[in-house]
């Protein structure tokens, strides 16, 4: 199996960066999830997990950079012949919303720190810097300090999570039905290349 995508087939590193970017995802999403509801704001016990957290979501941010471009100029195969128009214009939509969610959830996150007054080193004794694993620091594309910006985009990756969440169940049960139900190999495609 080569490393290009075919007319019937997913090549070998589209199906690294689908299953890569999926592990870190659903591992993200669940360690937001485990983040907002164990530790009360302002807990400093989880300023590591948080560290943590934004170490991956920046890992995830650049799986799907690469993802993007890869797939602009590799175009994904062919649906079966017998995937009707309106089920291609929902794969095209939960597509394109995976993609765009995907990326708005590591940009949120890293804005949302951005802009936290954890980071302005005049009004908080701490100046929380965005670190990825303590090897490099991320820069500040807003200045730091803003609470109203810092909560809007709090807020922004908040409904983007939830959202993402849900395409992702989507995306989830249209896999199973082609697997368990039209039995088309779309599902085995992803997993192994071929049908």
């Amino acid at each position: 199996m080569g490393l290009r995508n075919t007319s019937d087939s997913w090549g070998l590193l589209a199906r690294f960066f689908h299953w890569t970017n999926a592990l870190v995802i659903l591992g993200l999403l669940a360690f937001g999830f485990f983040l907002s509801n164990a530790y009360n704001p302002g807990d400093f016990a989880k300023f590591e997990l948080v560290q943590l957290h934004k170490s991956f979501g920046f890992v995830a941010f650049s799986l799907a950079v690469l993802r993007v471009a890869w797939r602009a100029f590799n175009p994904p195969p062919d649906l079966p012949d017998k995937v009707t128009g309106l089920q291609k214009a929902v794969v095209r939509a939960t597509h394109v919303s995976l993609y765009i969610l995907i990326l708005l959830m590591p940009l949120s996150g890293w804005l949302m720190s951005s802009a936290s007054p954890l980071n302005d080193a005049d009004s908080y004794p701490f100046q929380v810097k965005n670190m990825v694993f303590g090897l490099f620091e991320m820069p500040d594309p807003i200045q730091p300090g803003d609470r109203a910006l810092s909560d809007l985009f709090a807020e922004v990756h908040f409904y983007a999570g939830a959202a993402l969440a849900g395409i992702v169940g989507l995306h989830i049960l249209g896999a199973l039905y082609h697997a368990l139900v039209e039995k088309d190999g779309v599902m085995s495609r992803m997993l192994k290349g071929k049908a």
